[in-house]
């Protein structure tokens, strides 16, 4: 279950990185704003924190273990 969790969530974060800059960027899209804030940079830094999060969970449910070796 691990394994297929793992690759659920590579990719959803391989998606929205891909998707986030042929979407969402752009050239010259500033509107909306958010208290004059960009759309460009509030929706990117959206984006950074739903891929790192995602990131997150991945290396929880990563299927493969270290060995001890040492």
């Amino acid at each position: 279950m691990q394994s297929k969790i793992w690759n659920v969530l590579v990719i959803i974060v391989i998606a929205l990185s891909i998707g986030s800059f042929l979407i969402l960027f752009k050239e010259n899209k500033v509107d909306p704003t958010i208290s004059k804030i960009p759309f460009a940079f509030w929706t990117g830094f959206l984006v950074t924190v739903v891929i790192v999060v995602m990131t997150f969970l991945a290396s929880r449910f990563f299927p493969y273990q270290e060995s001890n070796k040492k």
